[in-house]
Order: structure tokens, then sequence, then C-alpha cells
């Protein structure tokens, strides 16, 4: 049975993202849309937490490590792509550094961002069925 992938987009509503919604929805990645990690918080705590998280590198209530630290409180793996306007290598640096999975700058091509989707979701998926048979055993 194949896993159904989630995501969850922290981003305020701009045209930059459409080719982010068009290309999860062409993926049948399902998707919410939140603008703070207020928001994000329940859906982080449920039990079965979004397998992504694209954040903007701020938000109205925190920036890209608090959605980190959120993700790491999760029940199960999280992995978070930061989604900067500008190509900051120190921004870029840090993030990675901080433990985010990527970080991308708009406007991308549609097979950049099917890569990083690509691999996001490997990375993920491999992490919570490695979790989910270290807890079967």
């Amino acid at each position: 049975m194949k896993e159904e992938i989630s995501a969850l987009l922290l981003h305020q509503s701009t045209d930059s993202q459409r080719l982010l919604k068009q290309s999860l929805e062409g993926r049948s990645i399902k998707f919410n849309w939140l603008k703070t990690c207020g928001e994000a918080l329940p859906l982080l705590r449920k039990a079965d937490p979004p397998h992504l998280v694209f954040t903007e590198a701020l938000l109205p209530d925190g920036n890209w490590a608090d959605v980190v630290k959120l993700a790491l409180g999760a029940l199960k793996p999280v992995k978070v792509i930061v989604v900067s306007r500008l190509a900051d290598i120190k921004l870029y640096v840090d993030t990675i550094v901080g433990g985010a999975f990527d970080f991308i700058v708009p406007p991308m091509t549609s097979d950049e961002l099917a890569h990083v989707l690509a691999c996001a979701v490997e990375s993920v998926s491999s992490m919570r069925r490695t979790q989910a048979t270290a807890m079967a055993a």
C-alpha cells in the first residue's frame, strides 16, 4: 500500500507559491495552507502530522527555526523546507545547519521542484518506516 503524503504550507498568500501548490497537487500530495507557527502547532502535534512543511523564512509569529523546532516535536518525522524570496547564502547555511531539509528560492522550474519534492518525500518516508519498524520490535 502506497503511503499518502501530506504537506503544510506556512506562507502568506503570494503568486510565487502557485508553482509549489500546482506541483503538490500534481503529485497527489494533500496540503494545508496556514500563515503562522501558532496555526501550525495543532497540526504538527497530531498523531499523523504532515510529512513536509514548506515555510517562509519569516512568519508573523516566528521564523524558520521555530518551524524546525515544532517539526522536531512531532510524533513522526517531518521534513522542513525553507522557501526564501532571496538567494541568501548565510540564510541557506543557517537553515541547513539548523535542521531544515532544504532551502529553495522561487522561481524554480517544475523539474527542480520535482527533484526537491522527490528527495524530501523519500527521506521522510524512509525515516517513518524506520521509526515504525523500531516501534514494532
